[in-house]
Formats: structure tokens, C-alpha cells, sequence
């Protein structure tokens, strides 16, 4: 009997190491899943995080910088604006307007096969809805299509469908967002189109949609500044 009674002491003696154990081996395994947690949502995906901006809403004086970036819908990551060896027309626009879907289902088509020219397409609204270009002629006889507000996820998702739909596929074409890109650009009309000599210098900005003579003519303009 006393052996057992000094087992049984023995064993309620060892018995709170016991547990104590396997409370510090739980919160160790806790601590070490945070930790690998944390580490991996240090720097997740620029796309989850939906980022409003990418720099400060101030435009150079110049009216036009290389430094800018938008998040190109290849990988909703950041990127600079890809430059064309001889002009480079950039078009501010919104996914919804009818005016930017005309020009891209209409005009830019007849100018993308220019040499050296390249075509950089930057949704700045935060509206999804794909517009309706309407028939070539009389031009600009679509609709807007406005859809519900949408994060940069949502708004590269759009552009792809639209860049698709459209058949802007061509490998001198470059699509981004930018949610932000609407005050940076202080735009006021969609499209707002700036055109960019070889030199990388504005030309010309355009407030509004062109048809495909004018295209013609600001492309041949800053072809001549080559």
C-alpha cells in the first residue's frame, strides 16, 4: 500500500509539470504560426491591397513625366508607361464612356500599324460598365454604361474585358489603371489624349475624342518632330 500511495504522491507531484508542458509546447506552435502569418502578409500582392495611389497627386509643369506609374492589368502590379520609338499617344480614359470605347473600337485601329508608334490606354475611373461604342458612322452614337464603383482589381478586371472585346491586342498597346490618375492628370473630359513626340515630350493634349482624320493628323505631326 505504500508503494502505491508514494507512486500516486509521485505522480501529483509530476502531474503540473506535466500539463505546464504541454501549455508552453501549444503557445510556442501559436507564436511560431503568427510569426510565419505576419511574414507572409508583410508584403502581399499590390492587387490585394487595392492601393489608391501610386504617387503624389502633382503634376510636373511640363504637363507630361516618364516617372509616372499605373497598375498595368497584365499583373495589376506597377509599371511605368512603355514609350514608343517614335510618338507615343497616351489616352486617359474610363471603361464606361461611350467617346473612349469609339475611339478604341474605331480610330486607334487605323493608326497602331505606324512604326515606332506606341498606344498606352490608363483607365483613371473607378466606375466599372464597359460602354457602347455604337457604329462607326454617325460616330459617337453609343452609350455609357456606368457600373458600380471598384477597387484596382475590379477596374483591371474591366480593362481586360475590355481591351479583348475590343481587339486592342497588339503587342504596342499597354493597358493600366489608376485610380488616382484622375486628379494626378487633372482629367475633365473623357478621353483626355496626350500625344508624345519621339523626343518624349507632350505635344499636344486633347481634350475630348477625335475621329480618325484628326488621329491621322497628330499622329503625321509628331511623326515630324522625329
Amino acid at each position: 500500500m505504500a508503494g502505491k500511495s508514494q507512486r500516486t504522491n509521485r505522480t501529483r507531484r509530476n502531474g503540473p509539470a506535466w500539463w505546464l508542458w504541454v501549455i508552453v509546447g501549444v503557445l510556442a506552435v501559436g507564436v511560431l504560426y503568427l510569426g510565419y502569418r505576419g511574414t507572409t502578409r508583410s508584403r502581399p500582392p499590390v492587387a490585394s491591397r487595392n492601393l489608391p495611389s501610386l504617387h503624389e497627386p502633382k503634376l510636373p509643369a511640363s504637363g507630361f513625366t516618364w516617372g509616372y506609374q499605373a497598375y498595368a492589368i497584365s499583373n495589376d502590379y506597377p509599371a511605368h508607361l512603355v514609350r514608343g520609338s517614335r510618338v507615343t499617344v497616351v489616352m486617359l480614359m474610363a471603361s464606361w464612356c461611350l467617346y473612349c470605347a469609339y475611339v478604341d473600337k474605331w480610330v486607334w485601329p487605323t493608326v497602331l500599324k505606324t512604326p515606332g508608334l506606341t498606344l498606352d490606354l490608363v483607365d483613371v475611373s473607378n466606375h466599372s460598365g464597359i460602354g457602347d461604342p455604337g457604329p462607326e458612322s454617325p460616330p459617337f452614337s453609343g452609350h455609357d454604361n456606368v457600373g458600380p464603383v471598384v477597387g484596382v482589381r475590379g477596374m483591371a478586371a474591366t480593362m481586360r474585358h475590355y481591351v479583348s472585346r475590343f481587339g486592342l491586342t497588339a503587342s504596342n498597346v499597354h493597358a493600366y489603371v489608376d485610380p488616382a490618375g484622375l486628379s494626378y492628370w487633372h482629367v475633365e473630359y473623357f478621353p483626355t489624349i496626350l500625344i508624345v513626340n519621339s523626343h518624349g515630350q507632350l505635344m499636344k493634349r486633347i481634350n475630348g475624342a477625335i475621329n480618325q482624320s484628326e488621329a491621322a493628323t497628330l499622329i503625321h505631326e509628331a511623326l515630324a518632330q522625329h
